[in-house]
C-alpha cells in the first residue's frame, strides 16, 4: 500500500511540476498596453487597461494591433475582467459578454473569462483596430482593478495550457477526497483516533478548497460569483491553516493544546484580517499554518517522539516548496504544498496503522504466552502438593499460601492484558511470588529495591520471568537474596536485577523466559530499550535500558 502512494505522490508531483514550467512556455500575445478613450486622438497618451478599468463605469476604449505575420491557425482572443463587454475588430463586431450599460440595473453580467475565435482571414499581416466597450456595474468596489487579462494565443495552446492547469488539481482533489473518505470510515469503524478524524478533515477541506479555485476554469461563473468565490476560498484556507497544525498536535499528543490553539487561532485570524488582497492574506494565513506545524514538528523532535523526524523533514520541506512556488495561492503553491504535504503524511499514518496493527497481534500473542507461562503444570503441581503439606501440620499457613497463590494469579490476569505497567506492580507481582517461593522451599527469598521505583514503567513480568528463570537453574538450599538496582542516566532509566548463584539444577527449558523478555521489550519500546544477562562471580546481572519517561 505505501508503494501505492509513493507511485502516487511522484506522479502528483510531476504533474504540478510540470505545470508552471508549461505555462511558462505559452506563446501569448499581451493586449493590456497602449489604449486610448474612443475617439480620442492618436496624439492622447496611451495607458494600460488595467489603469482604465475601474468598477462601476462604462468605459470604451481602443487601440491598434500590429501583427508580423498572418498566425496558421485559429486564434483566441481572452478577457479576463469583472465585466459585461463587447469586442469590434477592425470595426465588425467580433463577440459580447453580457450587456454593458450606464446603470447597474440596465446591466446583464458577463462571465468573468471570455473568449473570441479568430480565424487567420481575420488576423492577416499589418495593422488592426481593436476597440472594446466593458461596463463594471455590479463589481466590488474594493477591488483595486476589475481587469485581470486580455491576450490573443493559439487556441491548441489554450487548450492545453487549460487542460494541464485542470488535470493535477483534479487529480489530487479525488485523491484526497478518497482519503478522506478512508480515515472517516477507520475512525467510525474501527478505532476513534483524534488524529486520524483530524486528518479526515483536513483532506476535505483541501479537497473542497481545490474543488472553489477550480470552479471558475472549470464551469465558469457570472463575474458577480466573483467576490463569494474568493469569500469562500479565504474561508477554507484559514479552516486549512488552522487544521493543520492542530492535526500534528493531536497526533504527538501534546499538553495544554487548548491554549496552544487558541495562540494559533488568534495567529491565523491577524494574518487573515491584514489589509491586504485575498491572495496574499490566503498566502500569509496558509504560510502562518505552516510555520506552527514547523514549530511543532521541532518540539516534538526535541522531546523524540515518534514519527516527529519524518514530520519535521515533511513541514521544512513543505515550507521552503511554497515560499519557492506560492506566488500565485491556490493555482500553484497551495496544490503543489498540500500534494507534497498530505499524501506523504497519509503514507506515514497507514505505516503507522499497519504496525500498530502488528503489534497488538503481538501484545496478544505476549499476553497468551505470559499466561500460559502462569499455568506451568509443574508449578501448579508443586503448589497443590504444597497445600495438601500444609493442610495436614499448619491450616494457617495452607492459607495464607492459597491467598498468595490466588493474589499471584489475580495479578497475572490482570497485568497480561496491559502493554505495560508501573514498576511498583511489578515489584508487587515479584514480592508475591517470592512469598510463594519462600513457603515452598521453607527459606527466605527476598527483593531488595535500590533506587527509586516511581515513574518507571515496565512489560508485565518481565522481572517475574527473570526470577522464576532464577530458580528454575539453581537450587536455593538457603533462601536467597534477589537485588533491583533503579537509576536514571541521562534520557534512559537502567534497571540492574543481581541473582545470587545457587546450586545448579538440571534444566530442560529453552530460553523460553528470554525471549518473552526481549519481545515484551521491543513491543512495549522498540528498539529503544535494550536487554543484556552476564555472569559473574556471585551469580548473574541482567540490566534493562528502557527509555525514561519525559
Amino acid at each position: 500500500m505505501s508503494s501505492l502512494f509513493r507511485y502516487l505522490l511522484r506522479y502528483c508531483l510531476a504533474c504540478c511540476l510540470a505545470l508552471p514550467c508549461f505555462a511558462m512556455g505559452m506563446d501569448r500575445l499581451s493586449l493590456d498596453e497602449g489604449w486610448r478613450a474612443c475617439g480620442a486622438s492618436a496624439a492622447a497618451p496611451a495607458a494600460p487597461l488595467h489603469q482604465l478599468l475601474r468598477p462601476g463605469q462604462l468605459l470604451c476604449v481602443e487601440r491598434a494591433v500590429t501583427l508580423a505575420a498572418t498566425p496558421p491557425s485559429t486564434q483566441l482572443l481572452v478577457l479576463s475582467a469583472l465585466a459585461s463587454s463587447e469586442l469590434w475588430l477592425d470595426g465588425h463586431l467580433i463577440g459580447s459578454n453580457g450587456q454593458p450599460a450606464r446603470q447597474a440595473s440596465g446591466e446583464r453580467a458577463g462571465d468573468i473569462d471570455f473568449a473570441i475565435h479568430l480565424t487567420p482571414q481575420q488576423l492577416t499581416v499589418g495593422k488592426h483596430h481593436l476597440r472594446l466597450l466593458l461596463s463594471t456595474q455590479q463589481a466590488p468596489a474594493r477591488l483595486a482593478s476589475p481587469l485581470y487579462a486580455l491576450y490573443l494565443i493559439d487556441r491548441q495552446d489554450h487548450r492545453a495550457a487549460l487542460a494541464w492547469y485542470r488535470l493535477p488539481p483534479l487529480l489530487l482533489a479525488g485523491a484526497l477526497g478518497a482519503v478522506a473518505l478512508l480515515f472517516l470510515a477507520l475512525t467510525v469503524l474501527y478505532q476513534r483516533q483524534r488524529h486520524w478524524a483530524m486528518f479526515a478533515a483536513l483532506c476535505l477541506v483541501a479537497t473542497l478548497l481545490l474543488v472553489v479555485e477550480l470552479w471558475r476554469s472549470v464551469t465558469g461563473y457570472a463575474y458577480p460569483w466573483h467576490l463569494p468565490r474568493l469569500y469562500a476560498v479565504s474561508a477554507l484556507t484559514w479552516l486549512f491553516s488552522t487544521l493543520l497544525p492542530l492535526y500534528f498536535y493531536t497526533a504527538y499528543r501534546l499538553p495544554r493544546w487548548p491554549l496552544a490553539a487558541a495562540v494559533l487561532l488568534a495567529c491565523i485570524a491577524l494574518a487573515g484580517a491584514l489589509p491586504a488582497h485575498f491572495d496574499t492574506r490566503c498566502w500569509l494565513m496558509f504560510l502562518t499554518g505552516l510555520a506552527a506545524s514547523l514549530l511543532l514538528n521541532l518540539g516534538a523532535l526535541w522531546r523524540r517522539l515518534p514519527g516527529s523526524r519524518g514530520g519535521t523533514l515533511i513541514a521544512l520541506a513543505s515550507c521552503a516548496l511554497f515560499l519557492l512556488t506560492g506566488s500565485q495561492f491556490a493555482e500553484g503553491g497551495f496544490a503543489l504544498v498540500v500534494c507534497f504535504l498530505l499524501l506523504p503524511l497519509c503514507a506515514q499514518l497507514l505505516a503507522q496503522l499497519l504496525s500498530e496493527r502488528g503489534k497488538a497481534a503481538r501484545a496478544r500473542q505476549l499476553e497468551n504466552q505470559l499466561l500460559r507461562k502462569s499455568m506451568q503444570p509443574h508449578f501448579l503441581m508443586n503448589s497443590l502438593s504444597l497445600i495438601g503439606e500444609l493442610n495436614a501440620q499448619s491450616p494457617q499457613a495452607a492459607e495464607t499460601f492459597v491467598e498468595a497463590l490466588g493474589a499471584e494469579l489475580r495479578m497475572l490476569n490482570e497485568f497480561a492484558q496491559q502493554p505495560s505497567i508501573a514498576l511498583t506492580q511489578e515489584l508487587a507481582l515479584c514480592q508475591n511470588y517470592l512469598s510463594i517461593m519462600s513457603t515452598r522451599l521453607q527459606q527466605p527469598c527476598r527483593l531488595q529495591l535500590d533506587g527509586e521505583a516511581a515513574g518507571v514503567t515496565v512489560p508485565p513480568a518481565i522481572l517475574l520471568t527473570a526470577l522464576e528463570n532464577a530458580f528454575s537453574h539453581n537450587r536455593y538450599r538457603h533462601g536467597a537474596l534477589f537485588v533491583l538496582r533503579s537509576a536514571r542516566l541521562a534520557q534512559t532509566q537502567v534497571l540492574t536485577l543481581v541473582l545470587p548463584e545457587g546450586e545448579a539444577r538440571a534444566h530442560a527449558g529453552g530460553g523460553v523466559g528470554e525471549q518473552y523478555i526481549r519481545a515484551s521489550l521491543h513491543a512495549v519500546f522498540g528498539d529503544a530499550a535494550h536487554y543484556a544477562s552476564e555472569q559473574h562471580q556471585a551469580g548473574w546481572r541482567l540490566t534493562f535500558t528502557l527509555p525514561a519517561a519525559p
